[in-house]
């Protein structure tokens, strides 16, 4: 019995940011037979092997180790002891917190548990959709909220609808939508593209000054002898014209390059690496794929590529950052494979 007891102090103490006390929390058990000793021990082998750490990973309860670590660096290296003494008592407030937090969430889990693990065949229904309920409310209707809403907004979902629905699917009832997931998709489509533009802006606020730079390059660059300028933006120049075909988007080419950003700085180059590379042309950035239709085999071009035809918002690598206007030198030395052949 007494093995019993400093298992479940020690499932206990596993769970660190929930304070418990070993002599003023002893168990109010009373195991008489070897029956209960095996419900018993079994009970505390679930909770020390597998409870303990899934109901923080499951945010159920709240670690403070992370947040002692934090604060025991910052308190060494304070400045004097007043400041120490500050961060001291701010780690005591915030541990406090999270201890009140854990105490309330644990009652409410066991609560909950005490209830599944009671439940008859007859009720095992009903916990199964709780569970489930659960789950649908904070993983994916949370996400949702986010994706179309953003995190911060106060709209959210209706859930008695989300309900409704769901009900209605499962009793086979007409539903009030012809296409439910057609019509929740494209939502969803529409939202992301929402979600897209708005990220895109606040990235323009961001890295104001590389677009800018690249604005200004190109401006400058269309105006000087031999630089052409499409309707799209891309801006290139013929440094040697080939006489051979052009490929069409379906194609697959041979080509070498050089990459460079406004600074000069080459960020890939087959010359380098001394091998040529092959690609559709469909499979590269846009302001490759609109130049490469327009050189014929043979032929040589400096391209000047504005964001929107390259790497656009996310730029790529450690080199390319966002919104950054490129400069290739590109030799188009082949079609590999002509139309259906590349497909």
């Amino acid at each position: 019995m007494k093995k019993i007891q400093v298992l479940m102090c020690g499932a206990a103490v596993a769970m660190g940011a929930f304070t418990v006390s070993c002599d003023n929390g002893a168990s109010k058990s009373s195991l008489k037979t070897s029956n209960d000793t095996l419900s018993y021990s079994f009970g505390a082998t679930v909770a020390e092997k597998e409870l303990t750490q899934a109901l923080y990973q499951m945010g159920v309860l709240g670690d403070t180790a992370m947040l002692d670590m934090e604060y025991q660096s910052r308190i060494s290296q304070a400045a004097d002891s007043a400041a120490k003494l500050n961060l001291q008592n701010e780690l005591k407030t915030k541990k406090d917190s999270i201890s009140q937090a854990n105490a309330k969430n644990l009652a409410a889990f066991l609560s909950g548990l005490k209830e599944g693990i009671n439940a008859g065949d007859d009720k095992s229904a009903y916990v199964m959709g709780l569970s489930v309920g659960h789950s649908i409310g904070k993983n994916y209707v949370s996400g949702i909220e986010q994706q179309i809403f953003g995190k911060d907004s106060k709209e959210k979902l209706n859930k008695s609808l989300i309900y409704n629905a769901i009900a209605d699917v499962l009793n086979e009832k007409e539903g009030a939508l012809e296409d439910a997931p057609a019509t929740f998709q494209k939502v969803m489509e529409e939202a992301q593209k929402v979600s897209q533009a708005k990220r895109d802006e606040e990235l323009k606020k961001e890295h104001k000054p590389t677009i800018e730079a690249g604005e200004k390059f190109l401006a400058e660059n269309k105006r000087k002898e031999g630089v052409v300028t499409t309707a799209s933006g891309l801006q290139y120049k013929v440094e040697k014209q080939g006489t051979g075909a052009k490929p069409t988007a379906n194609d697959v080419v041979k080509v070498h390059y050089k990459g460079t950003l406004l600074d000069g700085t080459v960020f890939d180059s087959s010359y380098e690496r001394k091998e040529p590379v092959t690609f559709p042309v469909s499979g590269v950035i846009k302001g490759w794929t609109e130049v490469l239709q327009l050189m014929p085999v043979g032929s040589k071009y400096t391209v000047y590529i504005p964001y929107d035809l390259a790497y656009g918002s996310s730029g790529t690598g450690d080199k390319i950052a966002p919104f950054s206007t490129l400069i290739f030198e590109v030799e188009l030395l082949g079609i590999e494979k002509s139309g259906a052949a590349a497909q």
